[in-house]
């Protein structure tokens, strides 16, 4: 959804206008993964009209993403719940804009990107480390199946092929009385 902004400059200072904007991305890029939302609420924004052409932005965003787990990378349901605050000189162009704040990312002339705003937001509300659990083992090397969780009959100590002739030579030693080799 995208907000005139003209439309709230024209308010009296010191008035805010309140819009609920529906979200119209069903998938996330994080970080070069493109993860599904799960749940989405409309965004909650406040527009409040400060001295001359000065704004001050609220967003209140609801999310709900199914992001890899780090260890074992079955999908993990995060919930992003947060608000930001932005400040807008709209006195500015869109490149001094671009210079001093982050705002030029989802602001262009006098049009707010809602959708732009958010995706912005919820990379820096991303959490540093998504686990499905506190105790996840992780993948099994060698197999790249969930820990304890093979499906394959594969021998659980997978063992390089190249390394078969040492394997074979310290098993001959402690075949025969622990000798050095």
């Amino acid at each position: 959804m995208q907000i005139h902004l003209s439309e709230v400059l024209g308010l009296e200072e010191n008035t805010a206008k309140t819009y609920t904007a529906p979200l119209s991305f069903d998938t996330f890029d994080c970080f070069g993964r493109i993860c599904p939302v799960k749940r989405k609420e409309p965004v909650t924004l406040s527009l409040l009209h400060k001295k001359g052409k000065k704004l001050f932005i609220t967003a209140e965003v609801h999310v709900l993403l199914g992001l890899p787990c780090d260890r074992c990378l079955r999908e993990v349901q995060v919930p992003l719940d947060f608000v930001s605050e932005f400040e807008v000189d709209m006195n500015q162009t869109d490149e001094e804009r671009v210079r001093n704040l982050e705002e030029a990312a989802f602001i262009e002339g006098y049009t707010l990107d809602v959708d732009r705003l958010v995706c912005g937001e919820m990379l820096v509300h991303m959490p540093m480390k998504v686990l499905c659990s506190e105790d996840c083992k992780g993948l099994d090397e060698g197999h790249g199946t969930t820990s304890g969780h093979s499906d394959s009959g594969a021998d659980e100590e997978a063992l390089d092929p190249r390394m078969a002739v040492i394997r074979d030579i310290f098993q001959k030693a402690n075949s025969n009385g622990d000798k050095e080799v």
